[in-house]
């Protein structure tokens, strides 16, 4: 039997049919079903199987058992039993345009940079790999490409060829072929052996969208999306612009310079935040009392600030000075002395309060979640020092 003689591929917009169990028997997931003829694809080609019933009864899966074509069900089917097969056109439509637009895409970035589709997963993203690295100029050239070649409404022409038709046609093909060579060709943009299911006009797909991409080594993987799928996600992405907008009171189309000035003020005002709480760190400085070892904490405070306020308490005479300042996921830290070995301590240290940091003999500074409670029992754990709190 040829395979690309299957009711699927002779008829593939055909969402019913009418048929006869040929056979059926339990399996490890229920029953395995075979029909006279099926409207079901089977997983294959990076393609997963359809969705659907059959006479009301959910078919789980689809799978190709070398010359015959098996349907996994929950029930059983009697031999000779008429039944009323259906699919899930909107999910089997949904798979067409996606892996066309996928088709499409991989012969451009063929054409213009001669790099190869070496990997094809079809999941909540058209994941295609390429053996080379694409720019996010070179990505961006090729779905303007891809989109024309959509719009441009061409027929998707689907060539069986025997093993000796073959060379006649340059294809792409990810594995050698024997027997019938299915190639899927579109106009002026691809030729690529494949058992998929594909539309029949590039129109039908309506839009392909990039929705990223990833390098890795000399690879360069690229998440797609095309026809409903691809206007579903631009419409929430919209919703969400368009939320935006409103929060920042401006166009759509101007949203990211009315960030970029929302940060610009954010980081100003941290900055005479800073400004002031360092300014009242050196006036408290003048208030401490003459101890040997002590703990302030600061709202917020750069590392800046609470290295200058430990220098000052140091040369006050102040042996140990511990500076803790709120961060926004935890707190920092800074820790000078003249009296204590600091760099001796601080793996020890930093494990108690899974803190990372680094610094010296005589400074050691770092971020942690740990209280500040918990930071001073660990300081005292290591050094044996009891620190008195100065605010």
């Amino acid at each position: 039997m040829n395979e690309f003689q299957e009711y699927y591929y002779r008829h593939p917009y055909i969402k019913e049919l009418d048929t006869v169990v040929l056979c059926c028997h339990a399996c490890k997931d229920g029953y395995e079903l075979v029909l006279k003829d099926t409207i079901f694809y089977p997983e294959g080609g990076g393609q997963p199987c359809d969705k659907g019933t059959i006479q009301g009864v959910e078919v789980i899966a689809v799978q190709r058992e070398k010359e015959r074509i098996v349907h996994i069900t929950k029930q059983p089917f009697a031999p000779g039993e008429n039944v009323h097969c259906e699919i899930d056109w909107e999910y089997r439509f949904d798979l067409m345009q996606n892996h066309t637009g996928e088709h499409i895409f991989s012969g451009v970035v063929k054409q213009l940079y001669g790099y190869s589709n070496v990997g094809f997963h079809m999941g909540e993203y058209i994941c295609a790999d390429f053996n080379g690295n694409l720019t996010e100029e070179n990505i961006e050239e090729v779905e303007r490409r891809v989109n024309q070649a959509i719009w441009a409404n061409l027929c998707v022409q689907e060539i069986l060829c025997s093993p000796s038709e073959t060379a006649k046609y340059d294809y792409r093909s990810k594995i050698s072929i024997e027997g019938t060579t299915r190639i899927i060709s579109i106009d002026g943009y691809d030729m690529c052996a494949c058992c998929g299911m594909h539309v029949k006009n590039t129109g039908e797909i309506g839009i392909c969208k990039v929705i990223n991409f990833e390098k890795s080594r000399n690879k360069t993987r690229v998440f797609l999306l095309s026809g409903r799928r691809a206007f579903a996600y631009l419409s929430h992405i919209h919703q969400e612009n368009s939320s935006i907008s409103k929060l920042l009171s401006a166009k759509p189309l101007e949203i990211s310079t009315a960030v970029s000035h929302l940060q610009q003020r954010y980081v100003d005002v941290q900055k005479s935040y800073r400004t002031v709480a360092m300014e009242m760190m050196m006036k408290d400085v003048d208030q401490i009392p003459i101890q040997d070892a002590i703990i302030y904490t600061s709202v917020l405070a750069d590392s800046e600030g609470m290295r200058a306020f430990c220098n000052r308490c140091i040369e006050m005479g102040i042996s140990t000075v511990m500076v803790i300042a709120k961060t926004e996921v935890g707190y920092a830290y800074v820790i000078m002395s003249h009296t204590i070995d600091l760099l001796s301590i601080r793996a020890e240290f930093n494990a108690a309060i899974h803190a990372k940091g680094g610094g010296n003999h005589e400074m050691m500074q770092g971020s942690c979640t740990a209280s500040p409670t918990e930071i001073s029992i660990a300081f005292h754990a290591v050094t044996g020092i009891s620190m008195h709190i100065v605010s």
